[in-house]
């Protein structure tokens, strides 16, 4: 359905500080790709904006094109069909049409001050049909939940990375996966078409890269963190991948451990480090992946 890349304003600080902190950043962008089709987006995770008297209340979040004077630029309005941009104040829900190629936009938060505050994310639900499966009904079609924003946390010696893994699933379109454990396996011939790791830590997104293999033969050249690896809506498996920090990130020791469940039921791994990570049957498609990433670095 849709998948995203995003910077933060500011960067973690000092990764050699034993107490090394996320930074609050003043706003987070991402770019939300789209399927072709009509989405609704609204935010989630923050009490009812009260408004201001002089300037911007926050949280707000802003939504536009990418390409706002090509022809393959989504169009965005508000409940009164007119042109909108803005979630807060009194507008909760932009509408978002895709165009027959897809399209993409940048959402924008600009946050509030409030590092403990709740967590900050983008729901985005698809109002029509998608194409590539006529048996379902808008009803059925999953909300996709985006994160904007999360409370600020401590980066301890040797901690796990915190992590937001998106899959593309064959027949599912694209899935988020935030808690510890294996993202995908979602059933028998569900495999993984495409694939980005975003970790939920500065450096640690920036230290990242990951490639894959498809089906088709086609391996990828390593990627960084954000970057979508792989096709999507094109049946085509990926048939393995890797994970590995980049090298000459100063400062910086991620381990990076990872296995990959394929159809045939074959568990690879864990390998890790940049080690491929295949099934041991031949043209085996990849149907869910599990990844550790630890910061071995915070606590120097």
């Amino acid at each position: 359905m849709m998948s995203d890349q995003a910077s933060e304003g500011e960067s973690a600080g000092d990764p050699a500080s034993k107490t090394a902190r996320y930074a609050v950043p003043n706003a987070i962008a991402r770019l939300i790709s789209l399927d072709p089709g009509l989405f609704a987006f609204s935010v989630t995770g923050v009490a009812p904006w009260r408004g201001a008297e002089r300037g911007l209340a926050l949280p707000a979040v802003h939504v536009c094109p990418v390409h706002a004077v090509s022809d393959s630029a989504v169009e965005i309005t508000n409940g009164t069909g007119r042109p909108g941009a803005w979630l807060g104040g009194r507008a909760d829900t932009l509408f978002v049409r895709s165009p027959p190629e897809g399209g993409t936009a940048l959402v924008t938060a600009y946050l509030a001050r409030d590092p403990s505050g709740p967590a900050l994310a983008l729901s985005i639900r698809r109002l029509d049909r998608p194409t590539d499966a006529p048996g379902t009904t808008p009803a059925e079609v999953p909300i996709t939940t985006v994160p904007l924003a999360t409370p600020v946390v401590a980066v301890r010696p040797q901690e796990e990375v915190g992590l937001e893994i998106l899959l593309h699933i064959r027949g599912r379109g694209d899935v988020y996966f935030f808690e510890p454990g294996w993202a995908g396996r979602v059933g028998a011939g569900s495999w993984v078409e495409a694939f980005a790791i975003l970790p939920q830590h500065a450096l640690a997104a920036s230290a990242i890269e990951y490639k894959g293999l498809s089906a088709s033969g086609v391996e990828t050249g390593w990627l960084p963190s954000g970057s979508r690896c792989g096709t999507s809506g094109r049946s085509t498996p990926l048939l393995g991948f890797a994970v590995r920090q980049k090298a000459g990130i100063a400062g910086a020791r991620f381990d990076c451990k990872y296995s990959g469940y394929f159809q045939s039921g074959v568990i690879s791994g864990p390998v890790r480090n940049g080690a491929p990570c295949l099934s041991t049957v031949a043209n085996d498609p990849l149907e869910g992946l599990q990844l550790r990433i630890i910061d071995r670095s915070a606590g120097r």
